[in-house]
């Protein structure tokens, strides 16, 4: 009898060990098949988000921001083969917060999308502008806008890139250990260009800003920057309703910096240098540089803000 147990024993270990070697074999062809799957297809829908997602998943995605040639991609309005090419992605990445207007008029799969501000919807700022539309029989409802430049606030731009992570990882998970290494070094550099902005702002506490647009809202409120925006356009002569304008809020409001999104004309420059307001240059980053990277912009601004703040770099 006691023979008999005991073979019965070794037959039910024998059967137990040959399942969880079993097992293991499974789990092992698994890992292999996702590391030797094809990379995920990933579409980014404005330079921030393409930055982000070639930082965090390098070589091991194939990586697309159909808006590349646009210097401000929250006015793309995408072809039917770019649309047909996203609807075959693994990711789509959106910056959230209104910037992609024409999401409203495609059909993608809402299983690719990822809004990466989603997380921080508490913190979206209004846009100053207010969309009446109408919802069927309910008839016209107004909305206040969102101002959609999100990434210029580093610290929501770092939770951005966060996001970008958590979607690669939940797209291979075999390779979240890597995603999570490249996206630690990003979000150190981001937090330290934080840092940076918030330092050089509060030694310049106390001058008075304007705007050459209203996309500067969350650059504003993170790095405590009191100003006023206008509908400026750097390539356009300031004609006399502009040098108007800007007088008045010189002496209402003591306008000391001129922000704008890109090079002014020189004599922009010259004109308000003439009522003792200097010109500055702090791009928004949301389109493709002509050189250098994300990061390469950002320290520009970052000098940029010293150099109008009377700072040494």
């Amino acid at each position: 009898m006691m023979i008999r147990k005991s073979l019965f024993a070794a037959a039910i270990f024998s059967l137990a060990l040959m399942g969880c070697r079993k097992a293991e074999k499974q789990d092992s062809s698994e890992a292999v098949s996702q590391e030797l799957a094809p990379a995920p297809v990933v579409y980014a829908s404005n330079y921030p988000l393409y930055y982000f997602a070639y930082r965090i998943g390098g070589e091991n995605i194939d990586l697309h921001f159909p808006a590349a040639g646009l210097a401000d991609p929250s006015g793309w309005n995408p072809p039917a083969d770019s649309v047909a090419a996203m609807q075959r992605a693994d990711l789509i990445l959106l910056n959230g917060a209104s910037f992609e207007g024409w999401l409203m008029n495609v059909s993608l799969p809402d299983s690719v999308l990822v809004d990466t501000s989603s997380d921080f919807a508490v913190r979206l700022l209004p846009s100053g502008e207010t969309f009446t539309h109408s919802h069927g029989e309910e008839g016209e409802h107004a909305h206040e806008g969102l101002a959609a430049t999100t990434w210029l606030d580093l610290s929501l731009a770092g939770l951005q890139a966060q996001s970008v992570r958590d979607a690669l990882a939940r797209t291979r998970p075999a390779w979240k250990d890597m995603y999570e290494a490249n996206y630690q070094v990003l979000a150190s550099e981001l937090k330290t260009l934080d840092d940076t902005f918030r330092e050089a702002a509060e030694a310049g506490a106390g001058k008075s800003f304007a705007f050459s647009h209203p996309v500067y809202q969350y650059f504003q409120k993170a790095y405590a920057l009191e100003g006023t925006s206008l509908h400026w356009e750097p390539d356009t002569p300031l004609d006399h309703d502009m040098l108007h304008e800007i007088s008045h809020l010189k002496k209402d409001r003591d306008i000391q910096v001129m922000v704008w999104e890109s090079t002014p004309l020189p004599e922009s420059v010259q004109q308000l240098k003439d009522q003792g307001i200097k010109s500055i240059v702090v791009s928004p980053m949301g389109g493709m540089p002509e050189s250098g990277d994300l990061l390469d912009g950002m320290r520009q601004n970052m000098e940029s803000l010293r150099a109008a703040l009377g700072q040494q770099p």
